[in-house]
């Protein structure tokens, strides 16, 4: 009976969760715009590299039309090992940024959020069954279990606006 009598509870919980869920798509949106601008950069700087590479290879094709053939070789082999570093160091730098670990410490950051989200919830399972077998005082099991409502009206609610709210059709951003 007392779950019925704080059903209002209930249901702000519910109109918070669908707040924030609300809140979480428009985030989502707008970090959707930030990484289209972002890949039109990164599109800007390949289409740069492009020209640039055309026009070495219009050079070294001119080389060696000019009768020049193992200097055009030789720059290409020269050009082609100097990308190879670049890209390598590059490679390096972006690992340098991770930092080493053994391979335990990588599995147990991996493995964090998902352990303790489990465990969280074995928690409140164990307060809640607790509380509907009558192990605990019935104030503090009334308590327990209003908590429990108005926390899955939130996560529900959450959960379906932010779901559902973020489910507009994508503009294909290749052009």
């Amino acid at each position: 009976m007392d779950i019925i009598t704080t059903a209002g509870g209930g249901l702000a919980g519910g109109a918070l969760g669908a707040a924030f869920g609300a809140f979480g798509s428009i985030l989502n949106r707008g970090l959707g715009i930030f990484e289209t601008r972002e890949k039109r950069k990164d599109r800007q700087l390949e289409m740069a590299h492009e020209v640039e590479r055309w026009g070495h290879d219009l050079k070294l094709a001119a080389e060696t039309r000019a009768g020049r053939v193992e200097d055009a070789k030789l720059t290409l082999v020269q050009t082609e090992a100097e990308g190879s570093w670049r890209g390598l160091d590059a490679s390096l730098r972006a690992e340098a940024q991770v930092g080493q670990s053994w391979p335990w410490v990588a599995a147990v950051r991996a493995l964090t959020r998902p352990a303790l989200t489990l465990l969280l919830w074995i928690l409140f399972a164990v307060l809640f069954l607790s509380a509907m077998s009558g192990a605990l005082a019935a104030d503090t099991a009334a308590g327990i279990v209003r908590t429990a409502v108005e926390t899955i009206a939130f996560s529900a609610s959450t959960a379906l606006a932010w779901w559902f709210g973020d489910r507009a059709p994508r503009r294909d951003d290749q052009g």
